[in-house]
């Protein structure tokens, strides 16, 4: 009930008449709701049954790999309140440059950046938490107050959750990723842990050359990825292309999904294009061209009506962020990977 009086149906309507209506709906339902189990089983069918978000989850006669990667899915699937930070690493010495993959340290900028990314996620965290405070202190005076025992998503006790809610911080295994993280790695409050999987894009035998030079040696291959990045493959030995890069971080998203903590991803620009675009709801013929360059940090708040979504862009002059207001995903005009 909480739920959907919180929703698009009932916004700015008086919370009293919002209620009475939505017991009708819920009479209406109740005259049409058969329940899933009993007849599915006297005939032998196969069926997933979710029930309060989550909270248990029926399996009956699952077979096949696409009724599993469906049970797969549900049983990550939450709907507690957090927050997924994503940011590329700070700059590199291969940035300054231009040359592709590698495990170049940070340049001096990049440094500094990853002492004010870490101030201001700190920063951020503790207005959130601030934030959810209030809004459980508002709830207070609304319709529908929770019965004794009644804790079952996606309103469970927020301010018991917030005592708990980790943060984790994920960085991929190179070493600009890795030092990007440095300061949070030395405070306790934050969760660091360092992924294979969110690796930048493998170059194949690319690696350490500049588009310039690509073009020049290899013009071929310059063209077809010209044609088709999302396609491409990169030649040589461990080459990618973000068909690959998908395959390998469809096991982080579901654990992103499963997770009630907060997330910050530090990683690479391609892995930060397919991860927007998985929560940004984008096309897959979006990922290759989304422009997601350094020093821009973003954020994503799962709601059980869509996501909130922020933008911020690092001012190093200032040593903070600026949020980009009424921000929108758009493709680069450069040609990096």
């Amino acid at each position: 009930m909480r739920l959907k009086l919180r929703g698009p149906d009932y916004k700015d309507k008086d919370p009293e008449r919002s209620y009475e209506d939505f017991k009708l709906r819920v009479a209406a339902y109740e005259s049409a709701y058969v329940p899933l189990g009993e007849y599915e089983e006297k005939n032998n069918m196969q069926y997933i049954k979710m029930i309060d978000v989550g909270r248990k989850v029926i399996h009956h006669q699952l077979s096949g790999f696409l009724a599993g990667g469906i049970a797969s899915y549900l049983s990550t699937f939450n709907l507690s309140p957090r927050q997924i930070w994503i940011t590329r690493h700070g700059k590199s010495l291969d940035n300054q440059v231009g040359r592709l993959g590698g495990n170049s340290d940070l340049t001096e900028s990049g440094v500094a950046y990853s002492k004010i990314l870490y101030e201001f996620i700190t920063k951020k965290r503790v207005e959130w938490e601030d934030d959810q405070r209030n809004r459980v202190l508002a709830s207070e005076n609304m319709p529908v107050p929770q019965r004794p025992g009644d804790n079952t998503p996606p309103y469970p006790d927020i301010l018991g959750d917030l005592d708990e809610k980790n943060f984790c911080v994920w960085t991929s295994m190179m070493t600009r990723s890795i030092k990007t993280a440095y300061y949070f790695d030395q405070d306790e409050n934050y969760d660091v842990k360092n992924w294979a999987m969110l690796n930048e894009l493998n170059a194949g035998k690319f690696e350490g050359l500049t588009y310039k030079e690509i073009e020049a040696q290899y013009p071929e291959e310059y063209h077809k990825r010209f044609i088709n990045k999302l396609q491409y493959i990169y030649p040589g030995v461990g080459g990618e292309g973000y068909l690959q890069v998908i395959s390998r971080l469809r096991d982080m998203v579901r654990e992103i999904e499963r997770i009630k903590d907060h997330v910050l991803i530090i990683g690479h620009r391609s892995v930060a294009r397919v991860l927007m675009a998985y929560f940004m709801d984008l096309t897959r013929d979006d990922i290759a061209d989304l422009d997601v360059p350094l020093g821009m940090l973003f954020v994503i708040e799962p709601k059980p009506y869509g996501i909130d979504f922020h933008a911020y862009k690092y001012n190093e002059s200032l040593a903070t962020f600026d949020e980009l207001l009424d921000y929108k995903t758009q493709k680069e005009t450069q040609k990096g990977n």
